[in-house]
């Protein structure tokens, strides 16, 4: 939902009102606690702009990009700050209604495709097996008994059963290659899938970075490690929005809805994960 478009000049005010008092909150905890902008805007990663526009309720001034409510948590969290209530009330308002729409709108057009998809497949294969079984049919009845022409010592002849079992060798091999190979690539692969709406930064391990941007509920992004050494560098404007498919496990979660961090190297992340559940 647009708010400017969609929420009248009453709602709009409500909004307004209750940014306003979620920022004279923090901003007095913040002054009681003795903390400047400078120390947390370097804890959280958030610029003072930001920070500063939050404790005015200017929220209109922060980029629409930007994941406001999950950098309200955040700092609210860390100047103690309990905004539960005027969270509830926004959340009740603007977000909740909005969200199922755009979700489970897609959900029916998504499943007819998928069993389209299978139904076209399964038809297909039918067709295959059913043309395979006549061809191998009439082949069978076309075979003469001129053929035979090959005694039983030709057939078990060792030089070309010989040849016959180092072809056999070769193909396995190759054929184990091939699956090794497989196996070795889906080690080097893993997938984000966010679910919720987030904001992150990938950035390879030497900090260049290769993708960023807001993403919505049900989006993914797919990446391959170059070499073993190799390793991605993330960053997360929502720690508990998104979760990591990879080497057949589901990792998550990275930290709480809304949460922002300075960003994480993947290998080591997941390694502290994997230590936790033992």
């Amino acid at each position: 939902m647009n708010n400017s478009e969609e929420l009248t000049l009453s709602e709009q005010k409500t909004k307004n009102t209750i940014y306003k008092i979620i920022g004279r909150k923090i901003s007095e905890s913040r002054k009681s606690s003795r903390r400047k902008f400078e120390g947390i805007s370097k804890k959280l990663n958030i610029s003072v702009d930001i920070l500063k526009n939050i404790e005015s309720g200017e929220i209109e001034n922060i980029e629409k990009q930007i994941p406001v409510t999950g950098f309200i948590r955040a700092y609210a969290k860390i100047t103690n700050t309990d905004i539960s209530e005027e969270l509830d009330k926004l959340q009740s308002n603007y977000i909740v209604s909005e969200k199922p729409k755009r979700i489970y709108s897609q959900v029916p057009s998504i499943k007819a495709s998928k069993i389209f998809v299978v139904f076209l497949l399964s038809f297909s294969f039918l067709l295959l097996v059913i043309y395979f079984l006549n061809s191998n049919k009439q082949n069978n009845s076309e075979i003469k008994l001129e053929d035979n022409t090959f005694s039983e010592e030709d057939f078990f002849n060792e030089d070309n059963y010989s040849v016959d079992k180092s072809k056999l060798s070769s193909e396995l091999k190759l054929e184990t290659n091939n699956y090794s190979k497989q196996v070795e690539e889906g080690k080097n692969f893993f997938e984000i899938i966010f679910l919720e709406e987030t904001w992150i930064e990938i950035y390879k391990n030497d900090k260049t970075p290769i993708k960023s941007g807001l993403f919505n509920i049900g989006d993914r992004l797919d990446f391959q490690f170059e070499t073993v050494e190799s390793d991605f560098f993330i960053k997360s404007g929502n720690l508990g929005g998104f979760q990591i498919f990879f080497k057949d496990e589901f990792f998550a979660p990275f930290g709480y809805s809304g949460e922002v961090n300075k960003g994480f190297y993947l290998k080591e992340k997941i390694k502290k994960i994997k230590s936790m559940r033992l």
